[in-house]
């Protein structure tokens, strides 16, 4: 009976850990209307979800081919900048962080740098080169970061190192999903499997009353 109690306290939690249900608007769609683009500076929180904690950046309208939906980010506003979004996590569970990275191609550099953190984890660095591509067809990647959460909450940034003003990384598609670790995954399905046996016990000891 314990063994199934803790299997279901386990069941309980991991939807909560799972869905990381306060990560929102990872696509940059819910805001103010940029038109073709319009720039915001720290602290800006006209994003919803996102904050500019450094710099300014260019909330991209129809200036160019989105990754997804129809809006997107130039981290280089007027000057490098940095966004950032908390949500709620679980201690010590891992996330996966994916995203779609391209770059503002109106002008130098070619390679466009960020990077990408999350509190208590690492720092990480990308590049994606602008040769060969347009406003119209923008190449956008697919990257991945990971990160295992050390708090109740963490924050997540995206920080340009592209040097210059006004022609910076461009960022879309953002989506966080937490990856359970195998020993939960077979506590989820033991407990499953104690659950059903005690339900055909309970309804045996009730046809045979």
């Amino acid at each position: 009976m314990k063994k199934c109690v803790l299997a279901l306290a386990a069941l309980a939690a991991l939807p909560t850990a799972a869905n990381a249900t306060a990560f929102t608007n990872g696509g940059f769609e819910i805001g103010p209307n940029p038109g073709g683009f319009t720039t915001l500076s720290a602290p800006s929180a006209a994003i919803t979800g996102w904050t500019v904690t450094g710099g300014s950046i260019d909330y991209i309208g129809s200036h160019w081919q989105p990754g997804e939906g129809s809006r997107s980010i130039d981290l280089n506003g007027n000057s490098i900048g940095t966004i950032a979004q908390t949500f709620d996590t679980v201690i010590g569970m891992t996330y996966t962080v994916k995203f779609l990275l391209s770059g503002n191609p109106d002008g130098a550099p070619t390679l466009k740098t960020l990077d990408v953190s999350a509190t208590g984890g690492s720092t990480v660095g990308y590049s994606f080169s602008t040769a060969g591509i347009s406003r119209a067809a923008m190449g956008w990647e697919s990257k991945t970061y990971l990160f295992t959460a050390t708090g109740l909450s963490t924050t997540l940034t995206f920080a340009s190192t592209t040097p210059g003003a006004f022609y910076g990384p461009a960022l879309d598609g953002v989506s966080v999903t937490a990856v359970p670790e195998p020993a939960t995954w077979a506590m989820m399905i033991g407990g499953l499997g104690l659950v059903g046996a005690s339900m055909r016990r309970r309804k045996t000891a009730v046809s045979f009353a």
